[in-house]
């Protein structure tokens, strides 16, 4: 057993080319928290972007909240995250929906927040694509107040609201975490000030190593204990038993994020277990306690998931 604490969440494929049907990605989820998995994530897109689209379908996905909401009823003690929610929804309707949520999963909800970047959803929601910025930190606001006062308030420039009540509370208090994804600099800043967790998506050590720094830096300026904020990181992987079968599922990333089959790699976690066993471990080693996994190829997580977790999770204790 290793000395290293670290825990292992799952991103499902809800969404775009790596969609599987829904009675799949039930499968995968309650797979996962048979194998010890800790957590399981969605992806969040209102329209999905032809570009991470794959003939001969047209762009689709699940839509994250009542994708949890079904799969809260199917599991009993992951936790359900999204990686992450889009400011394209007003915070009222999100504060119910995420209270709702976190009743229906009985308090295991993790709130994952991002700005976007595929500006035609942005434009279809009548959210301004330059101002998503202030969009996510509008709602993160308005969220805290709506749970937490029994009647809110809440003037923004994008939204607004007086007087409004949203019942019931969420079961945890005084919220459910608030972690940030991204890694541009005012997002570390933003960590420090409004979240509970920075969780990059696939991010190199390098950025890693940066965004731990920048993130306590904030912290200790504003005067909060740095223990007091999680730091995960969100994984595309391909884990099997040789590098050789693990390549297949890296190649098939290699489009999504737009890179050489070596750099894709470096923003992995890729190999045959002892490999990613020393790669997880020189994450862990900076400060990241929980790593999400999204398998490729479609279709192969299963056999993925009781690889790591005979041969890569006994070497970190959680």
């Amino acid at each position: 057993m290793g000395g290293l604490k670290v825990s292992f969440g799952v991103h499902l494929p809800n969404g775009g080319e790596a969609r599987l049907p829904f009675d799949a990605l039930r499968e995968v989820a309650v797979e996962a928290e048979r194998h010890g998995f800790r957590s399981i994530w969605v992806s969040d897109h209102l329209v999905y972007p032809e570009d991470l689209a794959t003939p001969p379908g047209p762009p689709s996905i699940y839509e994250p909240l009542t994708t949890l909401s079904a799969l809260s009823q199917a599991t009993k003690t992951v936790t359900l995250g999204t990686s992450v929610l889009l400011p394209l929804r007003h915070p009222v309707a999100v504060a119910n929906m995420l209270a709702t949520l976190d009743h229906a999963s009985n308090g295991r909800l993790q709130v994952g927040m991002g700005v976007g970047w595929y500006e035609r959803e942005f434009n279809a929601c009548s959210i301004p694509f330059r101002r998503r910025w202030l969009a996510e930190e509008e709602t993160i606001t308005a969220l805290k107040a709506l749970w937490t006062q029994e009647r809110a308030s809440f003037g923004g420039r994008l939204f607004a609201f007086k007087d409004v009540w949203v019942n019931p509370k969420p079961l945890q208090r005084p919220h459910p975490p608030i972690l940030l994804g991204g890694a541009a600099p005012r997002t570390f800043e933003r960590v420090a000030r409004l979240a509970d967790g920075w969780m990059p998506w696939c991010p190199t050590v390098e950025a890693v190593e940066k965004g731990v720094a920048e993130v306590k830096r904030h912290l200790r300026e504003r005067g909060r204990g740095v223990g007091g904020v999680r730091f995960y990181a969100d994984f595309m992987a391909s884990i099997r038993r040789t590098r050789a079968k693990a390549e297949e599922g890296v190649k098939s990333q290699v489009p999504s994020l737009g890179e050489t089959l070596s750099e894709a790699e470096s923003r992995m976690i890729a190999g045959d277990p002892e490999t990613c066993v020393k790669r997880i471990k020189r994450y862990a080693e900076l400060g990241v306690s929980h790593i999400i996994l999204g398998f490729a190829p479609l279709g192969e997580e299963l056999e993925q998931i009781g690889i790591l977790a005979e041969e890569v999770m006994p070497h970190f204790t959680s």
